[in-house]
């Protein structure tokens, strides 16, 4: 008998997200937790994983709830070299799927860094924290660390979540 797998609905919702409000190009490439050995041939791949969970309690008889969030981008640094010599173009894709911005330096719409500020409501009772650093967006360069001849550049997206629910055994 097989187990069923848990889809987690906090990574649920904000995948689900994504896919509608951020870039084209990166739908059916999200996945639910960390990726380690994922095969060259899926990339780019964005995973989508929850780094913790900190309960609160804020004196109203209900627990508030912080998720730390990582979203990483990653893509074949190799997938255009036979274009250009030119190493950086992975790096500025990676840019576009986050960051892109038009000529007055504005989040271009479709882009991971748009879609999370315009969707800071998830749920009903889940939202994309504001009370903390905000979004914490950071590339680097991955030689190997996903698996034998996969040479990768990664964006790394940082926020949180929030959700309250009611303190449980209270009544």
């Amino acid at each position: 008998m097989g187990l069923a797998e848990y889809r987690d609905p906090i990574l649920k919702a904000i995948i689900d997200m994504l896919e509608a409000d951020g870039p084209p190009e990166l739908v059916g490439h999200y996945v639910y937790g960390d990726v380690l050995a994922q095969p060259k041939s899926e990339l780019p791949v964005v995973s989508v994983a929850r780094d913790g969970t900190t309960v609160l309690s804020d004196g109203t008889m209900q627990d508030r709830h912080v998720q730390p969030i990582v979203i990483a981008v990653i893509y074949d640094w190799t997938r255009d070299l036979n274009e250009s010599f030119d190493l950086t173009r992975g790096t500025n894709k990676l840019y576009e799927y986050i960051e892109a911005r038009d000529a007055t330096f504005t989040l271009r719409a479709n882009t991971l860094a748009y879609a999370l500020r315009k969707n800071q409501k998830l749920g009903d009772n889940l939202f994309i924290s504001i009370n903390d650093n905000g979004l914490q967006i950071d590339y680097g360069l991955g030689v190997e660390k996903r698996g034998t001849n996969i040479f990768s550049v990664e964006g790394i997206i940082r926020f949180n979540v929030e959700s309250t629910q009611q303190k449980p055994n209270l009544y």
